[in-house]
């Protein structure tokens, strides 16, 4: 089957050391994170890229993009996601010591800016703006350690609701630039609706579960289907995601294997036990 291919995939490259070739030079966090997440979730050993993970953990508990670099250091809220998960006490503890003191910074208002710039969440960089994936990350890595009460954590979601389209979904981080109203991503989208899983039902989150559920069908990129079916799963909502995870591994023209890709459709894979054993 499709899901056990990616599952195999991964545990190879993890034994060989290779945590991920989307970055060069080195190995991913990210990729590290998001394998041992999928890899758990199945059930297999996830120990390599989880002791990786812990290696590459720095004095104050964040992790960076690469070995090879200080910053940025955002998969930090990706690994305490896979700690948590793996019952990792220490490491996880230390990330969250790290995203509760890391923030991004408040801007003025601007009227060439639809979203208020005044809320902070996390950003991709330290000392930089909020944003929506990180702040989506930092809120799911939280939540999953037992922090969704902090009050870092209400300010979050307050910027992804901020930050939501009118009609539905999200955009990178913006409503409006100027006069132009900005189009929903799949993928930014699964991240904000599934780090908003738990929260009261809201008409900004009822609308992008629209959106979501008239897209899913057309996508086949690994990260927007991927994060996309994660979102809808952690919402109840149903969607065929065994037919969709295999036409995405499939498609033609595909690039060569991705850890990253493979790990995400995998962890995907997971939240539809029922639709993968047969098409309902």
């Amino acid at each position: 089957m499709v899901v056990e291919l990616l599952l195999d995939r991964l545990a190879t490259g993890f034994a060989e050391a290779r945590f991920g070739y989307r970055y060069r030079p080195g190995a991913s966090a990210e990729a590290a994170a998001l394998g041992a997440l999928a890899l758990g979730a199945h059930e297999r050993d996830a120990a390599a890229p989880l002791d990786w993970l812990e290696r590459q953990q720095k004095g104050d508990g964040g992790i960076p993009v690469l070995p090879s670099l200080d910053q940025p250091r955002w998969p930090t809220s990706l690994a305490l996601w896979a700690f948590t998960k793996a019952g990792r006490e220490g490491p996880a503890e230390r990330a969250v010591t790290y995203l509760l003191e890391h923030r991004g910074i408040a801007l003025e208002r601007s009227e060439l800016l639809g979203h208020d710039t005044t809320i902070v969440g996390w950003s991709w960089v330290d000392e930089t703006h909020s944003w929506v994936e990180p702040t989506g990350y930092a809120l799911i890595g939280l939540r999953e350690a037992g922090q969704a009460g902090h009050e870092r954590c209400r300010r979050g979601i307050e910027l992804l609701l901020d930050r939501c389209l009118p009609t539905g979904g999200w955009n990178y981080g913006n409503t409006r630039v100027m006069s132009n109203m900005l189009r929903p991503f799949p993928a930014t989208t699964g991240v904000a609706l599934l780090a908003l899983a738990g929260e009261p039902m809201a008409p900004p989150i009822e609308r992008s579960l629209d959106y979501l559920r008239a897209t899913i069908g057309s996508l086949r990129a690994p990260l927007s289907l991927s994060w996309s079916l994660l979102a809808l799963a952690a919402w109840n909502r149903e969607a065929p995601a065994r037919a969709l995870i295999e036409a995405s591994v499939r498609e033609p023209g595909r690039r060569p294997p991705d850890p990253v890709h493979d790990a995400l459709l995998a962890l995907a894979a997971s939240r539809f036990p029922r639709t993968l054993e047969g098409d309902r």
